[in-house]
């Protein structure tokens, strides 16, 4: 993440997808490891701000670059992650 970029991009909006699709993720995971109804709102605080002092270092870095799309990708991979959530407790499922 705070790194020389690797190469081009492949798709275009291909860097949204990957942040949005790596706080889904992360959120599910970290929902699994800490399962008290309590702990949703610390992890998902948690994780923006993670995303966020991301973006934060990138900028610094001079070879990479600080964007607010990422964070918006990030936010909404959060969001996508507890809806998700919220939907596999709420059917009794094993996942959830």
């Amino acid at each position: 993440m705070l790194l020389p970029p690797s190469g081009a991009q492949m798709l275009p909006g291909q860097d949204k997808l990957l942040h949005g699709i790596t706080f889904i993720l992360l959120y599910l995971m970290g929902s699994r490891a800490f399962p008290e109804p309590t702990n949703r709102i610390k992890l998902f605080g948690g994780l923006f701000g993670y995303g966020v002092t991301i973006e934060l270092l990138q900028g610094l870095t001079g070879y990479r670059s600080m964007e607010l799309l990422d964070a918006a990708a990030d936010l909404a991979g959060l969001v996508a992650g507890l809806l998700w959530s919220l939907r596999k407790r709420g059917a009794g499922s094993c996942c959830g």
